[in-house]
């Protein structure tokens, strides 16, 4: 299976560039949101220490530019384009699957729906040229250094801590959306009772309002530890369609959070 051969590469090579710049695409964001916070941050989707993105978005770029590699101009805008497309697509994929925005640049001049904007686009075009020029080859020479027998073990292990760990936070995500429809809903039928209050004067609607509220504030504050992370990890994360709940989770859980 490793054996195979796509789009000029073994399939072996592809998948330890994979997992090899996710590795360094988790560090970089992890230092920096460290760094800008001034505490530690993991700053990941899934839980190990790898970003998905960037793993994907160098096989992207280690394949389809590799007949301009030699080209340092056609590299550059090659590699501002196939990452700005990249990352509008995640950020598309991420908010209509799981209905949140992961990131925002709409406050930056020439953005596009807030999922790209040109400044980050030129910033990854000269990262990309840099990694592709100076980091590539020797990624290269540690890949054929290592053992055929340990590296195919190795590609087990991860791929198959990828896939528990991909499981885990999706349905850590879906428990999340799940408890933040269920806290929506309670609080329209807080608004709705308010509202009947104000227009009726019937006995005993005060103790369902207090039992509503006290269900708000059980469910607001159940929060699992993973939930944690990701809110730590996106401290700019907001829900699409429920982001007064997601901000009150947010604030209510801030102690145990940051």
């Amino acid at each position: 299976m490793f054996n195979h051969v796509f789009f000029g590469f073994q399939f072996y090579d592809l998948l330890y560039y994979y997992f090899i710049y996710a590795c360094m695409g988790w560090c970089i964001e992890s230092i920096y949101a460290s760094w800008i916070d001034a505490r530690l941050v993991n700053r990941g989707f899934l839980n190990g220490p790898v970003c998905p993105i960037y793993g994907f978005g160098a096989l992207i770029l280690i394949i389809v530019l590799r007949p301009v590699m030699d080209n340092i101009i056609l590299l550059f805008i090659g590699a501002v384009i196939l990452t700005s497309i990249l990352e509008y697509i995640t950020g598309f994929v991420l908010e209509k699957v799981f209905g949140h925005k992961w990131w925002d640049y709409s406050n930056r001049p020439f953005n596009i729906q807030g999922r790209i904007c040109l400044r980050f686009s030129i910033y990854w075009g000269i990262v990309s040229v840099l990694i592709l020029k100076i980091l590539h080859p020797q990624v290269i020479d540690w890949i054929v250094r290592i053992p055929a027998y340990y590296g195919i073990i190795g590609l087990f292990i991860l791929l198959t801590y990828s896939l528990v760990d991909f499981i885990l936070t999706l349905s850590s995500l879906i428990k999340l959306n799940v408890l933040i429809a269920q806290m929506h809903s309670i609080r329209l039928e807080i608004e709705a009772t308010m509202e009947h209050i104000k227009q009726t004067s019937l006995e005993g609607i005060e103790d369902t309002m207090d039992e509503l509220k006290e269900k708000y504030e059980t469910m607001s504050v159940k929060v699992t530890s993973n939930h944690q992370r990701l809110l730590k990890a996106f401290p700019n994360l907001r829900s699409i369609h429920y982001d007064h709940i997601l901000q009150d989770i947010k604030n209510r859980a801030h102690m145990s959070i940051f």
